[in-house]
């Protein structure tokens, strides 16, 4: 490429960086509306495909040094020639719908690199970042009034409680909401000082769509969120003490609400729900048991108090589980549950993923346990069971080596945080680094406790952008002394 077609690219980025981040709230509602007027995903699915595109050929040619890009290219392309191996080892039957996953869950790591090649050629880059981060969360809050006012809120469980705006997944939008929250708060402070209404309106709009959002790590965020930006405005500047105090309160006044929050009022709705179901499970149980036998008939043998056990078991899981009874058969079913007839093991939908999964990977070919299963393996019936956990996820869809790529690459940069605050914790610990610091952190029971993160592209972007900035923060930024207030 010409040196001066590749400096005004370079010149562009900026522009090009937020771009990305403002398209994202568009794009995430345009898939909700074609999801609810029950057309195809196809046209999303390759918009998204586009800009990620077009932002990735704008990486590789603005890149002076093309070694990181080789190197990814050769990783990743590894993994997938393992994958192919697992899957049609075992026997494929979607190769598109596979390709498609994968590329899914390859975009935070594409991205990443893409953006830190970004900075590295244009440091306004970092600034339209987390002016395109600000600008995804103030469209959240104009999605979510505007889903509120139209009539078509629809709602985060169907229950009828919680309110999520127009947006398709529970845990990918709790997950953008804690990691968009505290870099947007943080900026607008930093711009414009407590007393500008930006910041108070930002500050408001997050914790009132984090509360109404009626989910645990929302709610989690929350707090997190306000008590640890308090915590480093005093360790950064312990001037800033009486600042501290709003955000600690606001801290307080969340965790005092707990219990009339949404979030529990949808929990007990569960529970109760869950305890009908269980009164209905003993009480037939309990009109199965077998009659008292005459005090000469001899003690039922093991195998007879099986068999009665699994024939008084057999319509509970027939009518919970009838996928897992139709995949793995009656009694292996009662074997991996353990032959419980406690509800909650039987329909709590994370354990159950997993068991599904496990037993999957058991009937497998080694190739697997490496390289990963495919895909559509986990639909059965129309129901999914792909697990809803991002770490089993990619160890159940790629295998071990895609975990310990996985793991790895996340591991580079929890490395690159730990150096920077031995190394020189008064000079790394900006306002900056905290909010990105918090994102980061609230990302992490994310990734461990849902599916919402590393495979899903709408909340995988704002990973993306966490591990850029801290490499930004580490390795390339200039330090001078900067004022957090106004």
């Amino acid at each position: 490429m010409k040196a001066d077609l590749r400096e005004k690219l370079i010149s562009w980025l900026p522009l090009l960086t937020f771009c990305l981040f403002a398209l994202q709230i568009p794009m995430d509602v345009l898939s909700f509306w074609m999801g609810r007027l029950g057309m195809s995903n196809l046209l999303t699915l390759a918009l998204r495909l586009g800009v990620l595109a077009v932002v990735l050929l704008a990486g590789f040619l603005a890149s002076g040094n093309k070694k990181i890009w080789w190197i990814t290219a050769g990783v990743l392309g590894a993994l997938f020639a393992g994958h192919l191996w697992a899957i049609f080892d075992y026997g494929v039957s979607s190769l598109m719908t596979d390709l498609t996953n994968f590329v899914r869950v390859v975009q935070m790591p594409l991205l990443t690199v893409c953006l830190i090649c970004f900075m590295k050629e244009n440091h306004k880059c970092y600034d339209a970042m987390k002016w395109g981060v600000a600008t995804c969360l103030w469209l959240v809050f104009l999605v979510q009034i505007l889903a509120i006012l139209t009539g078509t809120e629809p709602h985060t469980y169907k229950d009828g409680s919680g309110y999520i705006g127009w947006f398709n997944n529970t845990n990918s939008q709790s997950n953008n909401l804690c990691m968009l929250a505290p870099v947007a708060i943080a900026l607008t402070l930093k711009k414009w000082g407590m007393k500008h209404p930006a910041f108070w309106l930002t500050l408001a709009g997050s914790v009132t769509a984090m509360f109404f959002l009626s989910t645990r790590l929302a709610y989690l965020g929350l707090v997190i969120t306000t008590l640890g930006l308090g915590i480093s405005l005093i360790f950064i500047n312990w001037r800033d003490w009486k600042r501290a105090i709003a955000f600690f309160l606001i801290a307080i006044v969340f965790v005092g609400l707990i219990p009339v929050s949404p979030m529990v009022t949808h929990q007990n709705q569960y529970e109760s729900v869950q305890v009908d179901r269980q009164e209905g499970i003993d009480q037939s149980m309990k009109e199965t048991q077998p009659p008292v036998e005459a005090e000469t008939t001899e003690p039922p043998t093991q195998e007879e108090l099986m068999a009665q056990k699994i024939e008084k078991l057999t319509w509970i899981y027939e009518f919970y589980i009838p996928d897992f009874v139709e995949i793995f058969g009656l009694e292996r079913t009662m074997e991996m549950f353990n032959y419980t007839s406690d509800i909650y093991q039987l329909t709590m939908l994370r354990p159950k993923k997993l068991k599904f999964a496990q037993m999957l990977m058991d009937d497998s070919p080694f190739s697997a346990r490496l390289f990963g299963l495919e895909l559509s393996r986990f639909t059965v019936n129309n129901n999914i069971y792909d697990v809803e956990n991002d770490l089993h996820g990619i160890y159940y869809l790629y295998g071990v080596a895609g975990l310990a790529a996985m793991l790895l690459f996340l591991a580079y940069f929890v490395w690159l945080i730990l150096w920077a605050l031995f190394k020189d914790i008064r000079k790394y610990f900006t306002w900056d680094a905290a909010a990105w610091g918090i994102a980061f952190l609230l990302s992490a029971p994310h990734i461990y406790c849902t599916a919402g993160v590393l495979r899903r592209p709408s909340a995988a972007i704002y990973l993306a952008a966490a591990l850029a900035a801290v490499y930004y923060l580490v390795k390339l930024k200039v330090y001078e002394k900067e004022t957090v207030t106004k």
